[in-house]
C-alpha cells in the first residue's frame, strides 16, 4: 500500500463545521464537555481512544466522556472503529444526513497499532452486494479494515 493513500478524516478541502454548528444541527444542548470532545477530535490527526481524549481535556469525568461519545455516535457526529487492542477509537465524521459508520476503510498498522481513517476512499456499494450475504440478513453498514505497516514502521 502506498503511503500517499493514508489520510485522516480531518484532512478535507473545506473547513470543518464548528462544534456549536454541529451540536445545533444534531439538536444537542451545548455543554463544555461536548464542545471540548468535538474540538479534541477535530484537531486529532487520526481516530482517538477515550484515554487519549481525556488526556487533552482537564477536569472531565470519564463516564461523561463515554456518554458524550455514545451520544455523538448515535447522532452521527462521530464514528468509531475498533483499534488493534480491541478498544474503540473515535473520529469526527458524518452528520445527521450521512451515516457515521465506516463508509471509508481504515488502516491498522501491525507494527505500532496506529489506526487511520482512509477518508479519501469509499467502500463501494457493489462491494457489499458482491459478498453474497444470505437472504434474511440485514447489513447495517460495511466496515473495512486494512492491516499492514505504516510508513514509519516500514522504514
Amino acid at each position: 500500500m502506498r503511503s500517499t493513500t493514508t489520510t485522516t478524516t480531518t484532512a478535507t478541502a473545506s473547513p470543518a463545521p464548528s462544534p456549536d454548528a454541529l451540536l445545533r444541527k444534531a439538536a444537542l444542548r451545548k455543554t463544555p464537555v461536548r464542545v471540548g470532545v468535538l474540538e479534541v477530535l477535530a484537531r486529532g490527526r487520526r481516530p482517538m481512544s477515550v484515554p487519549q481524549i481525556l488526556g487533552k481535556l482537564k477536569g472531565v469525568d470519564t463516564v461523561t466522556v463515554y456518554r458524550t461519545l455514545n451520544t455523538f455516535v448515535r447522532k452521527r457526529l462521530v464514528h468509531r472503529v475498533r483499534g488493534e487492542d480491541r478498544s474503540w477509537l473515535y473520529a469526527v465524521g458524518g452528520d445527521e444526513q450521512t451515516p457515521p459508520e465506516h463508509l471509508h476503510p481504515h488502516f491498522v498498522c501491525d507494527g505500532c497499532g496506529k489506526v487511520e481513517c482512509l477518508g479519501d476512499a469509499e467502500i463501494p456499494h457493489a462491494f457489499v452486494e458482491s459478498l453474497g450475504v444470505s437472504a434474511g440478513y440485514n447489513v447495517s453498514y460495511p466496515e473495512v479494515v486494512l492491516h499492514g505497516t505504516c510508513p514509519r514502521c516500514t522504514a
